[in-house]
C-alpha cells in the first residue's frame, strides 16, 4: 500500500502540533514539508517550508500529495481552502491514534482530531475541522466546517454548531444548545441557551459580550 504524502499549511505551533499526529500514525503519511506565506524560518522540527500558498497553488497537481490547512483561523481556513478546491486540492485527514471516535461518527475531509479527544456516537465533524486535545463531542453533535473546539471543551449531547465557530478552553454546551455561524463561546463559559450567530459569550452562564463602542 502507498504512503500518503502530505503538505501541511501553516508553519508554526498549529502546524508542528498537526506533525505530530501525523508522526504517531501507522503507517505514518511522508509529510513533505510546509507552506506558509510569512515563515519564521525555513524548517520546522525537521522538515522544510516549502514555499507560500501561491507556490502551492501553483504546483498543487504535481506534487501528488494531500493537504492539512494547520491554521488557528476559521476566516483564513475558509478562504485558503476555497482557493486549493478551485485548484483541484486532495484533502488529508489527522486523527492522533489515541483520540476515541465512535465508529458511526463521520470526519469530513481536512479535519484534525487531537489526542486524549472523545466523538461519541453519531456525531458529524464538519470539513476543516479541528478538535483538541482532550475536548469531549457528545452523541448527535453537528460540528460545521471551520469549526474548532479547544483543550478541555465539553460539547454535549445534539448540539448544533455552525460554521466557523470557535469553542474555547475549557467551555461547557450544554445538551440542544444551537449556536449560529461564526459565534465565539469563552474559555471556561457555561452554554445553556442558543447562540445567535457571530455573537460573542462568556461566562457561566454564557452571555453576550457589548459590542466595541
Amino acid at each position: 500500500m502507498a504512503v500518503e504524502r502530505i503538505v501541511l499549511v501553516g508553519a508554526g505551533d498549529h502546524g508542528r502540533g498537526v506533525l505530530e499526529i501525523l508522526r504517531r500514525l501507522e503507517p505514518a503519511p511522508e509529510v513533505l514539508g510546509f507552506v506558509d506565506d510569512a515563515p519564521k524560518m525555513s524548517s520546522l522540527d525537521g522538515l522544510p517550508v516549502l514555499g507560500t500558498t501561491e507556490w502551492l497553488l501553483s504546483r498543487i497537481r504535481s506534487l501528488d500529495a494531500s493537504v492539512l490547512l494547520a491554521l488557528a483561523s476559521p476566516e483564513a481556513k475558509r478562504a485558503l481552502a476555497e482557493r486549493l478546491d478551485a485548484a483541484g486540492v486532495r484533502w488529508g485527514r489527522a486523527v492522533h491514534p489515541r483520540a476515541d471516535l465512535a465508529p458511526s461518527v463521520v470526519v469530513g475531509e481536512g479535519t484534525i482530531v487531537n489526542a486524549g479527544a472523545v466523538v461519541v456516537y453519531e456525531a458529524r465533524l464538519g470539513a476543516h475541522v479541528t478538535v483538541n486535545l482532550n475536548a469531549t463531542v457528545g452523541h448527535h453533535v453537528l460540528l460545521g466546517d471551520y469549526s474548532t473546539v479547544a483543550p478541555g471543551a465539553n460539547i454535549l449531547g445534539k448540539v448544533r454548531i455552525g460554521s466557523g465557530c470557535q469553542i474555547h478552553a475549557n467551555a461547557v454546551v450544554l445538551p440542544s444548545v444551537s449556536i449560529g455561524d461564526g459565534a465565539v463561546v469563552g474559555a471556561g463559559s457555561v452554554v445553556l441557551t442558543d447562540v445567535p450567530a457571530g455573537v460573542t459569550v462568556f461566562g457561566n452562564p454564557a452571555r453576550p459580550l457589548p459590542k466595541p463602542g
